[in-house]
């Protein structure tokens, strides 16, 4: 009887681990919004450096990052598609929000399921030079789709609203508005863990695992029968059809957004979150964001502090500061390009399993 009960303790115990830190996890996000908003934990005050002068309006862009990290990072980390146009389809998500929301007075579910179907079709125009060219002149060609969608932001923008933005109506949920940051925030987490799902559930399907076959050897995969040209095409829809939606969502969030919100530094920002997190890695896309959305307000909590400061700490922290967040990525990006080109993600999966080899040999 004993021997038959203690393997399933055994196999029982590490699941049982599992619920309970998932328990736990959700549990400290919840709680997330309370100590932001009444900077204090439990009902002990906490100071803005101890709360490394974070707001929920900085988790809320992040989050909405997230959405456009992994993205793309399931388009060239798991499909292989090197894409520099990724703010092109957050400016389609924001246009399309703006015709059916501020326009047409479509409500907000609607409003992002259009913005997510508009993303589609213009990832599938994007993703056709890929049929045809490789490498370089494929990149090339989604910088072109980057300017033509800028450009048409623009003239929508100068059209219908001039050059103060284009406004946004309030989000609302049936009679339920996401009038405050704490609203946004439990509308965003949980759309951001079923989007995080929903491409983990893609990648480990039949065509999802096709799909990085052809990323790591597209002859060999077409060989055994798989269309590759199909599979190149559906990435680039439902990868640009989560980027629309962030666009959406981003739009909504700032409620007015002009076309220079979408210049090419933006795009360029989620090609260095997916280096630092890790290509490849849905979680890395996650870290990736975190860092990059909320490390310059760090470092600016920092500055205040050195605002009275004088010498060398006052020039680096106050009047360089934004000199400073731009080193740290740059030097970050590179030395993770060199030394770990897995980012942080991949450093994470190495330390598990040295640890897991060292308790094996103890």
């Amino acid at each position: 009887m004993t021997s038959n009960t203690l393997p399933l303790t055994a196999k029982s115990g590490p699941g049982a681990m599992r619920w309970l830190w998932l328990i736990a996890a959700v549990a400290v996000l919840a709680y997330v919004p309370t100590v932001l908003t009444e900077r204090a934990i439990f009902g002990i005050p906490l100071s803005n450096m101890q709360l490394l002068n974070l707001g929920l309006t900085q988790v809320n862009l992040m989050l909405i990052a997230m959405l456009g990290a992994m993205s793309l990072n399931y388009l060239t980390g798991c499909a292989g598609l090197i894409s520099i146009g990724h703010a092109a389809f957050y400016a389609v998500g924001a246009m399309t929000a703006a015709i059916t929301g501020s326009q047409w007075g479509w409500p907000f579910p609607l409003v992002l399921l259009s913005a997510g179907l508009a993303g589609a079709v213009a990832g599938v125009l994007a993703g056709l030079p890929s049929l045809r060219v490789r490498g370089l002149y494929f990149v090339l060609s989604t910088f072109a789709v980057h300017y033509i969608v800028v450009f048409l932001f623009l003239e929508y923008q100068f059209k219908f609203f001039d050059v103060v933005g284009v406004p946004y109506k309030a989000a609302t949920l049936g009679a339920f508005e996401l009038s405050t940051p704490t609203r946004w925030y439990f509308f965003l987490l949980p759309l951001v863990a079923l989007i995080y799902l929903a491409l983990r559930n893609t990648l480990r399907s039949r065509e999802g695992r096709a799909m990085m076959a052809m990323r790591d050897h597209e002859l060999a995969t077409t060989s055994v029968g798989v269309d590759v040209r199909i599979l190149r095409l559906k990435a680039f829809s439902f990868s640009s059809a989560i980027a629309a939606m962030a666009g959406a969502l981003y739009a909504y969030y700032l409620t007015n957004v002009t076309s220079e919100a979408f210049n090419i530094s933006f795009a360029i920002q989620f090609i260095a979150m997916i280096i630092i997190g890790g290509m490849g890695s849905l979680p890395g896309s996650l870290i990736g964001a975190a860092l990059w959305l909320l490390l310059p307000s760090v470092i600016t909590g920092f500055a205040s502090q050195a605002s009275d400061s004088t010498g060398l700490v006052r020039s680096i922290l106050v009047d360089h500061k934004a000199q400073l967040v731009q080193l740290i990525f740059g030097m970050l990006v590179i030395l993770l390009l060199i030394f770990a080109p897995g980012g942080i993600a991949g450093m994470g999966r190495q330390l598990r399993n040295r640890l897991a080899a060292w308790r094996g040999q103890s």
